[in-house]
């Protein structure tokens, strides 16, 4: 990459697009489940995560598709498929549509994903790798931040506006096209998910697999919650959204050095940020309560994303990189595909599917998650 900047812009491009997975349709979904009353509770919060079915079919393709094209074509590519199924809603009102289109965007998240660590790590040395990282998690932060705050203000004149956020997304491609080299492929050839990379990278992948799972109960829980308990505003729901956003940003600006602090701490401390999180909104009553589990989750899901993505980069050979993310990236998408049927079965056996009971179990799970984490890492050598 010809200027150092050039690799920043990229990467921040490129994070941007992956904040609006994050954000998915959190701040409306309270108001899907006014215009659609047909639809059951568990149903609409599925809007949040089926779009998991075909990220991980695009995360498994990456490790093929970057062996014989460059990176800009395969991150252009994962681009368009973000931005067309992300405004289509605007123009059609459709739940069905509505549907298909979630499920559809995961493909393009599911691409682009993986490709971050890729082009880091192609374009950078070693030793600026975790800044990087964190740089990555600081550009999602930032677009949390806008798509919810954004979002929240567009869908105040109607549903159908919020999905105009989605237009964002051509910026994005227009600096990804400007500032990212047409290289040749360097992955190589692409290896099969069955034995082919080093235990080390399913070992993490597990991890993110489980985190996923229980980090998935603030996203699809929050704005019931606020609605169920506050108010039905969804500008509220867009407040609690954005400081947990805000709070992903900040840890990911300091986040070479929250590693170099705690090494190999840092992903056991994650869950246990969230953890701490979930316990909040259960004992803390109101806004505050609310406050401090979105903060935390943000922190938690920004430590754990860039601590896991490290430690993968750093676990296989250059050229293995992109498809190794692919495997982390698949691993991640399950834990949220599978998520609101293991928080609500947990929900349902607690009594009812209710949020409360929801963040009670990710609030069991993430506890149990860390001091796992903590036992395994803690007893062996781990890449640092």
């Amino acid at each position: 990459m010809k200027k150092g900047w050039h690799l920043t812009v990229v990467v921040m491009a490129m994070a941007f697009l992956i904040g609006f997975n994050i954000v998915g349709i959190m701040p409306v979904l309270s108001m899907i489940a006014d215009k659609y009353p047909d639809r059951s509770t568990g149903t609409v919060q599925l809007l949040q995560t089926i779009h998991y079915a075909l990220l991980i079919v695009g995360s498994l393709s990456v490790g093929f598709l970057s062996s014989r094209f460059s990176e800009k074509k395969v991150v252009l590519a994962g681009t368009l498929i973000i931005g067309v199924p992300g405004i289509l809603p605007f123009f059609v009102e459709n739940f069905t549509l509505l549907f298909a289109c979630r499920i559809l965007i995961g493909l393009g998240f599911g691409i682009v994903s993986p490709m971050i660590t890729a082009v880091i790590t192609k374009f950078s040395v070693p030793e600026k790798r975790a800044g990087y990282m964190g740089l990555n998690v600081v550009a999602m932060g930032i677009s949390g931040m806008a798509g919810n705050l954004i979002g929240g203000m567009l869908a105040k004149n109607g549903l159908r506006y919020f999905y105009l956020i989605y237009l964002l997304v051509a910026v994005c491609a227009v600096l990804i096209i400007l500032y990212l080299p047409d290289t040749a492929p360097t992955a190589g050839q692409a290896k099969s998910v069955a034995g082919s990379y080093k235990p080390i990278v399913f070992a993490l992948s597990t991890m993110t697999l489980l985190h996923a799972v229980f980090i998935t109960a603030y996203s699809t829980n929050i704005s019931l919650f606020i609605s169920a308990h506050l108010t039905s505003d969804p500008g509220a729901s867009g407040i609690a959204i954005a400081i947990n956003a805000l709070c992903a940003m900040i840890l990911g600006m300091f986040f070479s050095k929250v590693l170099n602090f705690l090494k190999r701490a840092s992903l056991p401390s994650a869950a246990l940020m969230a953890a701490l999180g979930f316990g909040a909104i259960l004992l803390i009553p109101g806004m505050p309560g609310i406050l401090i589990c979105s903060g935390l989750c943000g922190m938690s899901l920004s430590c754990f994303s860039a601590a896991g993505a490290y430690m993968v980069s750093v676990s296989v050979a250059q050229e293995d990189v992109a498809g190794a993310s692919g495997i982390y990236n698949v691993f991640n998408s399950i834990g949220g595909l599978i998520a609101p049927f293991i928080l609500g079965g947990a929900a349902t056996a607690m009594g009812s599917n209710t949020p409360d009971h929801q963040f009670t179990a990710a609030f069991v799970g993430m506890l149990a998650l860390g001091l796992g984490i903590s036992a395994f890492i803690f007893s062996r050598p781990m890449p640092e």
